[in-house]
């Protein structure tokens, strides 16, 4: 039986029965497998910590015709503060499904893989860059972040300088999920997103610039994020044509 060692993160934990579980695992080079590990719902299991939900740990799997059995595990990162609120959790939950969904285009993206363990990082860290403390908007802007990114690593990283029909450079004040990106107010559909120029070039930012330099903005405007994020999450939804259950659940938190 053929042994291997990777990094993975949990994204899904299936219960087989009163002791074993089915994981579905995303390796760091984005290659989705299924996993199972016998007598793992059991507290004194050594690897019990190891294989939770969202959890990015060492694992040592032996390939049994394509199914791979956990022979051990060890953390590497728990994102144990992501527990610690219903809020996080559930913004978490949502970009884990969508990291999952997507795994098949994107294999062999170390980088985005990185990009999924850097989100769930700084939304377990959400207080930290959060305007007056509200964390909430902060989760709604790594989010939006989120969605936009993996709009460019699919192939779909939309226009944001110039109208995606004429490809004139002046009031690009509407945004196109169909033609994917800015269009001006001449080539506009009644379908289309109105967007200001703050959120076109927040937009922008999102889609273009450095990682890092993304992920340390702060201090945006509530209604700035909210609006960004409508758009961000109307784009992903209509480029992977998928409608993600983590998602709907997640809408209702924020609604409560």
């Amino acid at each position: 039986m053929e042994v291997m060692k990777a990094k993975g993160l949990i994204v899904q934990v299936i219960k087989l029965n009163d002791n074993d579980c089915l994981f579905t695992v995303l390796l760091d080079n984005m290659e989705k497998i299924t996993a199972m590990s016998k007598g793992i719902r059991s507290m004194k299991h050594k690897d019990f910590a190891a294989l939770k939900n969202m959890c990015y740990s060492e694992l040592e799997l032996k390939n049994r015709n394509g199914l791979y059995l956990v022979s051990s595990a060890n953390i590497i990162n728990n994102f144990y503060n992501l527990r610690n609120s219903l809020e996080k959790v559930s913004f978490a939950t949502y970009v884990c499904e969508v990291a999952k969904t997507v795994s098949e285009y994107v294999v062999g993206d170390n980088d985005y893989f990185r990009f999924v363990l850097n989100t769930l990082y700084f939304m377990e860290n959400a207080e930290n860059k959060a305007k007056d403390g509200d964390i909430i908007t902060e989760l709604r802007r790594l989010k939006a972040f989120f969605e936009m990114r993996t709009c460019s690593h699919l192939g779909f990283a939309p226009s944001f300088h110039s109208c995606a029909k004429c490809s004139c450079q002046k009031e690009l004040c509407y945004f196109s999920l169909s033609r994917g990106g800015v269009v001006c107010a001449d080539c506009k559909y009644e379908s289309d997103i109105p967007i200001s120029e703050v959120e076109r070039k927040l937009l922008a930012i999102m889609s273009e610039a450095e990682v890092k330099k993304v992920f340390s903005i702060s201090n945006i405007d509530m209604t700035v994020v909210k609006k960004v994020e409508q758009i961000t999450e109307k784009y992903l939804s209509n480029k992977v044509e998928y409608c993600f259950k983590s998602l709907e659940y997640l809408k209702k938190i924020l609604e409560s």
